[in-house]
């Protein structure tokens, strides 16, 4: 019974809507036609009025031919002549008649041209140019790609050759062109096409870490050669004093081991960013790689023990920091290890002489470069030596080292008089013993002229006691 109410309330709002229609509504003409099109060009007409589609249209297309189409439209309807075209339509629906008109302008279809341009460039250039080797003012011409159904630039004409600018995407350009204000079924075939094509493809190269030599004292950078068709030379290069601008501070030949240790840098001082690309033999060079960024230790004595921070490793995802300790020249002992989002720590240890330190970094998957029958698994920051404070010794203060900084000879001269033994010894900052040498009175000069330019530790060991003081070798 509720079907048959909805069914019965539904035709009754259908012939409400028919006899409104009929008796109120305004029958209207209008029609949608674009206002220029090029002889011979399919265009598209189509009814946008308020009659149905079982209205009569009578439709005048001025000469012009139906390619398809009938009663309201959509119609496809070609002119084979120029002109200016009128069409009229005329509706007659329920006693009702309207009549509209517009008129299109039809031109002749746009002469054909050349496709210029295209070639090779290098990869990583700026592209080649594609063009046309002439146009017409009020048409405009399309650029495709691959025959594409969206164009990848557009110009509308000069009079003039064109020149759609440079392009790098890889393949076979050609081009279309219509009158201005038509439809987009008005396109023209251009003549000929352009192919671009890339030469000298250069993979690209990635650092697999960056670590601290221990033979040079200096950042050596570690990669996995990568392998590809005439590639010459990889190239390092180091961020510059502007964040994220960097600078070329060296290359590797090819089929050189696959290292590289940057000798303009003193690991010392601060931490740096590395980056790399691989050059062919034709001089193309890859686009450069992630940065990778060194850890850089400092040490420095507390009240009691010695209080260490770093900045992180920036390069791959670990998760795990290793410390390590030795006293004088004795062996290195792991102390610690800590989570990777941590970048300090307090060693409590406590010692009369030298302590030195340094953080290593495990890498997940070890670095294998050529040449090299074993792999690199794991990163170490410089190592730094400290001596402690509030120790019972001698009183640094009254042990003179001069000049400091010192470039050849230094003198020194001990809280010692007459023959009092006193024994010497030299350490780099990262706990190496450089020399010694025992003196029988308070003064002493070395000469330091053959030492390579960095931080050092005079260790002083007497009858009274053990001493450290620190100095700089220009």
């Amino acid at each position: 019974m509720k079907k048959i109410f909805t069914f019965l309330v539904f035709l009754s709002i259908c012939l409400f809507t028919t006899r409104l229609y009929a008796e109120s509504d305004t029958l209207t003409c209008n029609f949608f036609m674009y206002s220029k099109a090029s002889v011979g060009c399919d265009v598209y007409v189509v009814y946008q009025g308020n009659a149905p589609s079982s209205a009569t249209y009578n439709w005048n297309w001025d000469g012009g031919i139906v390619i398809a189409g009938s009663g309201p439209g959509y119609y496809y309807i070609r002119w084979d002549t120029a002109g200016y075209k009128t069409v009229t339509l005329q509706v007659i629906y329920q006693g009702q008649t309207c009549n509209s008109s517009r008129t299109i302008h039809i031109v002749p279809p746009p002469l054909v041209y050349n496709v210029t341009g295209g070639g090779s460039y290098p990869y990583n250039g700026s592209g080649v140019s594609i063009g046309l080797s002439g146009s017409q003012p009020n048409y405009n011409y399309y650029l495709y790609l691959n025959h594409g159904s969206s164009s990848v630039a557009n110009i509308t004409g000069t009079g003039n050759p064109l020149n759609f600018g440079l392009f790098t995407a890889t393949g076979t350009y050609t081009c279309k062109a219509k009158v201005d204000s038509s439809s987009s079924t008005c396109l023209i075939n251009m003549s000929d096409s352009a192919i671009v094509t890339v030469t000298g493809y250069v993979p690209e190269q990635y650092i697999c870490m960056v670590t601290f030599d221990t033979a040079t004292q200096r950042n050596m950078i570690v990669w996995n050669k990568i392998t590809g068709p005439h590639l010459s030379y990889f190239n390092i290069y180091k961020q510059t004093f502007q964040e994220n601008v960097f600078t070329k501070v060296g290359q590797v030949p090819y089929n050189n081991f696959s290292t590289f240790v940057d000798t303009t840098t003193d690991p010392i001082i601060m931490a740096q960013k590395y980056e790399m690309s691989v050059t062919d033999s034709t001089g193309n060079e890859s686009i450069k790689c992630p940065y990778h960024k060194t850890v850089h230790l400092e040490v420095s004595p507390g009240v009691q023990g010695f209080n260490l921070i770093w900045n992180p490793y920036e390069g791959f995802t670990f998760y795990t920091y290793r410390i390590h300790r030795k006293l004088n020249t004795g062996a290195w002992q792991l102390i610690d290890s800590i989570a990777s989002d941590q970048i300090s720590y307090t060693d409590p240890y406590t010692t009369s002489g030298l302590t030195t330190y340094y953080i290593e970094v495990i890498r997940y998957l070890p670095c294998n470069p050529t040449l090299k029958s074993g792999s690199y698994e794991s990163i170490v920051s410089n190592s730094m030596t400290s001596a402690p404070l509030g120790i019972s010794e001698i009183n640094a203060s009254k042990v003179l080292v001069y000049p400091n900084p010192v470039q050849q000879k230094v003198n020194i001269i001990l809280p010692t008089s007459g023959t009092i033994s006193s024994h010497l010894e030299l350490y780099t900052v990262d706990g190496r013993k450089f020399l010694e040498k025992t003196i029988n009175q308070s003064k002493a000069e070395l000469d330091l002229s053959t030492l390579p330019s960095g931080i050092y530790f005079l260790k002083v060991i007497s009858k009274e006691g053990i001493g450290t003081v620190k100095f700089v070798k220009e």
